[in-house]
């Protein structure tokens, strides 16, 4: 039996190890009652999620970086940051 130091391990790492796969359907509305969006705002919404698992597999991420990669881009797409605020 091998012995895995947890600290260590990565998300990615803990995919190779056990096989798992990222499976994504591009859809919320199974969780939400959305309005559709513009193709222009799924190409967003699919890069922030990349940059984000880009991220989150490779190494440990901080809470602040999560907000950078993820809050502050659909922030942004919402329209928060137009004037006035």
């Amino acid at each position: 039996m091998t012995t895995i130091n947890a600290k260590n391990l990565t998300l990615a790492e803990v995919h190779r190890l056990f096989g798992f796969e990222k499976h994504y359907t591009n859809s919320f509305t199974s969780l939400l009652s959305l309005e559709d969006i513009t193709e222009h705002e799924q190409q967003e919404v699919t890069q922030i999620r990349d940059d984000f698992d880009d991220y989150i597999s490779t190494d440990r991420v901080s809470e602040g970086l999560v907000k950078a990669l993820t809050t502050f881009p659909l922030m942004r797409l919402a329209g928060f940051y137009r004037r006035p605020i």
